[in-house]
C-alpha cells in the first residue's frame, strides 16, 4: 500500500480545511444573526445563558462557539464562560465600523443560493443578478430594500477599515470641491470634509442611498457644506469640481462600464482637476488575500472584477485621463489609490 509524503499528507490535510470554510463564515453568520456578540458585551456568559438570551437550542450553539473560539472570534474560561475577543467584538451592532452587517449581507440561504451559482457563473461568464433577477447588479439592490440597506452598512465598515491608511497615503488639502461619486451614506467625504474644513462636497448616489446619505450629513454638522445629489452616473455626474472620487465602485463593472463612468466624469471635472479611485487592487508581488476573495465577489455578484494597475491605467486612458499616481495604503485589505488627471 503506497503513503504519501509528509508534504502530500500536509497539503491533503490544508485542502480539507479549505474546502470547509464555507462552515466558518456560515458559523459566523449563526452567531451574528443570533446577536451573540452583543449579548457578550456586557461580559462573559456560558452557553446556557447566551442559548436563553438568543433563544437557541444550547448544544448546538456550544459546538459553534467552541468552533469559532477556535478562529479567535472567542475565549473560553475554565469555567466554560465564553467572552468577546478583539475581533468578536467586530460583530456589536453598536460599534463603529462594525462587521454586523457583512456577516449578514454574506451568509445564510440567499447567500448561499447566490455562492451556489459560482460554477454556472464561471461556465457561462455571466453575473448573479443576471440569472437570479434577470438584471444587473443595480437592479437587483434597487429591488430588495433590505438588501440594500445592509449593502451600504457594509460599504460604511469597509470605509470605516480604510479612513486611516487612505489619510495617511494619500493627501486632499487643496481641493475646493469634490464629488463622492456612488458614495452611498457618506462615511468617507464625511471624514474628508471633516479634515478640510475650506472644501465642499457633493454626495452623489441612486435615489436609494439618499436619505440615508443626507441624515449622516446631518448627523455630522456638514449639511451646509455638502449637497445629497441622486443620479445616475451612466449618464451624468454633477459638474465642475476639482476633485471625484470613486470608493469600490468601479470594481463593480466590466470594462466597458468602468470606462463609461470614467467617461462621464471626464466631460464634468475641470481642466485642472483629477479623479481618485480607491480599489483592493492586484498586485502579483503581494501576498494579500482579500483583493483576490473581493475579485471572486465581484465575479458572482456584480460581474465586475478587482484590477492590475497596468488596467486601471488602460481604462483612464480609454476614457479621456492619464494616470499620474498610485498609492500603496498600509490597509490589510490591499486599498489602493489610483489618481488620474484628465488630457
Amino acid at each position: 500500500m503506497s503513503h504519501g509524503t509528509a508534504a502530500e499528507t500536509e497539503g491533503a490535510a490544508r485542502m480539507l480545511e479549505l474546502i470547509q470554510l464555507r462552515l466558518i463564515s456560515e458559523a459566523i453568520y449563526v452567531v451574528a444573526a443570533l446577536g451573540i456578540a452583543d449579548s457578550l458585551a456586557s461580559g462573559p456568559k456560558s452557553v446556557e445563558e447566551l442559548s436563553h438570551a438568543c433563544p437557541c437550542d444550547a448544544a448546538s450553539l456550544r459546538r459553534v462557539m467552541r468552533a469559532l473560539t477556535s478562529f479567535g472570534l472567542f475565549a473560553e474560561d475554565s469555567a466554560a464562560h465564553f467572552s468577546l475577543t478583539s475581533m468578536g467584538g467586530l460583530l456589536k451592532s453598536a460599534r463603529e465600523g462594525s462587521l454586523l452587517p457583512a456577516a449578514l449581507f454574506f451568509g445564510g440561504e440567499r447567500a448561499a443560493r447566490e455562492v451556489g451559482l459560482f460554477l454556472k457563473c464561471v461556465r457561462e461568464g455571466k453575473s448573479m443578478p443576471d440569472m437570479l433577477f434577470g438584471g444587473g447588479w443595480t437592479e437587483w439592490m434597487q429591488s430588495e430594500p433590505e438588501q440594500n440597506k445592509l449593502f451600504n452598512d457594509v460599504m460604511t465598515a469597509f470605509s470605516s477599515i480604510n479612513l486611516a491608511a487612505l489619510f495617511e497615503a494619500y493627501d486632499f488639502a487643496g481641493l475646493k470641491k469634490i464629488v463622492d461619486v456612488g458614495g452611498g451614506y457618506g462615511r468617507l467625504l464625511i471624514e474628508i470634509l471633516n479634515m478640510n474644513p475650506g472644501m465642499r462636497g457633493v454626495l452623489f448616489d441612486m435615489a436609494h442611498a439618499f436619505e440615508g446619505g443626507r441624515k449622516a450629513l446631518e448627523i455630522a454638522g456638514l449639511a451646509g457644506r455638502c449637497e445629497v445629489i441622486s443620479g445616475d452616473f451612466f449618464s451624468s455626474v454633477p459638474s465642475g469640481a476639482d476633485a471625484y472620487l470613486l470608493s469600490r465602485v468601479i470594481h463593480d463593472w466590466d470594462e466597458e462600464k468602468a470606462v463609461q463612468i470614467l467617461t462621464v466624469i471626464r466631460h464634468a471635472i475641470d481642466p485642472q482637476g483629477r479623479v481618485i479611485i480607491l480599489e483592493n487592487m492586484l498586485r502579483s508581488a503581494e501576498k494579500a488575500i482579500y483583493p483576490v476573495l473581493s475579485d471572486l465577489n465581484m465575479l458572482i455578484r456584480t460581474g465586475g472584477c478587482e484590477r492590475t494597475e497596468a488596467e486601471y491605467r488602460s481604462l483612464y486612458r480609454a476614457a479621456g485621463f492619464e494616470h499620474t499616481k498610485t498609492i500603496s495604503t498600509r490597509s490589510p485589505m490591499g486599498a489602493t489609490v489610483i489618481e488620474g488627471r484628465p488630457i
